[in-house]
């Protein structure tokens, strides 16, 4: 049977917090006796302890129901963790493992309702009201990582949390029921905070499973450094500031909906904060892409995504497959950051642009277009977007920076005119040419860099 969580004299703890042991220095009491305070009936006292024998065989028993043959099972699987042979720091990290887990039930209810059977959802019901309503609700630490007092809800949730931990989707389902149930950044969720708090003591696996769902990192160069996953692999600088065609087209194609830039910008932030750790905007800025909206795959899937038929869910878990992938790659990886910073303020010089307009058909040196600057600027950032991966919003545009103001309103204006120009898949012929040329500057340029050239001589 399940011992009883309350005193069948005075009724107390009605799932009250407080300390395990009450009135622990009052030594008049028996042990088997109740410590529970109550109020004192006569104006001399004003209170006193229950007294009550808990060993007490009389009191009248409880209509309480029946541990069932699973429970039992359970309960024997947990003394079998205790025992020879199961090792020491097995037993400890399984157990921590399973601390987590219930928390993680407990925090993302009513999320998690369906992993347990109807008349317990209902009991935990009760007790989840109870602790909103109490002091600090989820808010308070201990409450989140406090089991129920009743043993019944107690031995349910237990049980349900080691199923979760035997999932072969562990993973998914984590990122999953935290990105449901939480609408806040994934590192600040109530169960990432206590995740955070234990993660040294958990197993690998789980470690391995919460990292994409909790983006808890440890602090890398000392205690003021950023929080950086403990893996190896990839680093931040070979991810590209808007994610490899290849890569979107295996991974990601099938998920993005019509958000399909978006997710190429957003899914870049992600892989550069995984590999580097501290915040998403640090990455964004890592990869010097200016505050825009890239949280499409944080928070909850909101309305945008939903009418754009991009699954943020879906776009995670092919997210971290990508991310596997590159933890072993078949070649040396792209330093993109060393690309950037070479490119940085860069711009075609005149010489190096005479000499690509010289390769084009002489029908096209008619253009009078292509001896001006802003035709240069232009070409400047479509060669930059082919090295560096990035996309042509970020690019830089020293050229149009030195011009008076009315001339720079003039090509901004047309900037996202020249880049339809640039990207169509059909471009008229003295595009299609021009395309061409700076194509194979570019890949030059490229491998000029790779090698070590210093930016000075580029251009």
């Amino acid at each position: 049977m399940y011992l009883e969580p309350e005193c069948p004299h005075c009724g107390q703890p009605h799932d009250a917090q407080g300390p395990l042991v009450q009135r622990a220095n009052d030594h008049t009491l028996h042990p088997a006796q109740c410590r529970w305070t109550v109020v004192a009936q006569t104006p001399r006292r004003k209170s006193f302890a229950c007294a009550g024998r808990l060993d007490d065989h009389t009191a009248p028993a409880r209509d309480r129901p029946q541990p069932t043959a699973d429970i039992l099972r359970f309960q024997r699987s947990l003394r079998g963790r205790l025992k020879s042979p199961t090792r020491t720091s097995d037993a400890s990290e399984y157990f921590t493992d399973l601390r987590l887990a219930t928390a993680l039930i407990s925090t993302t209810w009513p999320h998690s309702r369906y992993l347990l059977d109807a008349k317990t959802a209902e009991r935990i019901d009760s007790n989840s009201q109870k602790l909103h309503d109490g002091s600090g609700g989820w808010h308070n630490q201990q409450v989140r990582d406090t089991p129920p007092r009743d043993p019944v809800v107690c031995g349910a949730l237990m049980m349900a949390a080691d199923r979760l931990l035997s999932r072969d989707d562990l993973p998914d389902f984590l990122s999953e029921i935290t990105r449901t149930a939480f609408g806040m950044p994934s590192s600040r969720t109530p169960w990432a905070v206590l995740y955070d708090k234990h993660k040294n003591d958990c197993s690998e696996r789980l470690r391995h499973a919460a990292e994409p769902a909790t983006r808890v990192f440890p602090r890398v160069n000392g205690r003021g450094g950023t929080r950086a996953p403990q893996r190896n692999g990839y680093q931040a600088e070979h991810i590209p500031a808007f994610l490899e065609p290849d890569w979107y087209q295996r991974y990601l194609t099938s998920c993005a909906g019509s958000e399909s830039k978006t997710v190429r910008r957003a899914a870049a932030v992600r892989l550069v904060q995984w590999a580097m750790g501290g915040t998403y905007d640090d990455a964004a800025e890592f990869l010097g892409i200016t505050p825009v909206p890239t949280h499409l795959l944080t928070g909850r899937a909101n309305r945008r995504s939903a009418r754009a038929g991009c699954d943020p869910l879906e776009v995670d878990r092919a997210l971290r497959a990508l991310a596997s992938e590159l933890q072993s790659p078949r070649q040396p990886p792209v330093d993109y950051r060393r690309r950037r910073q070479a490119l940085h303020e860069w711009v075609l010089s005149i010489d190096a642009w005479n000499a690509l307009v010289r390769e084009l058909p002489p029908t096209l040196t008619q253009f009078r277009t292509l001896t001006n600057d802003r035709k240069r600027q232009d070409a400047s950032v479509f060669v930059w977007t082919l090295v560096t991966r990035g996309e042509h919003l970020f690019a830089p545009r020293p050229l149009e920076a030195t011009q008076p103001t009315e001339i720079q309103l003039q090509w901004a204006a047309r900037r996202n005119t020249a880049w339809f120009q640039y990207s169509r898949p059909d471009p008229l012929r003295h595009y299609a040419d021009l395309r061409h040329v700076l194509t194979k500057y570019a890949q030059r340029l490229a491998r000029e860099i790779d090698a070590g050239a210093r930016p000075t001589s580029l251009g």
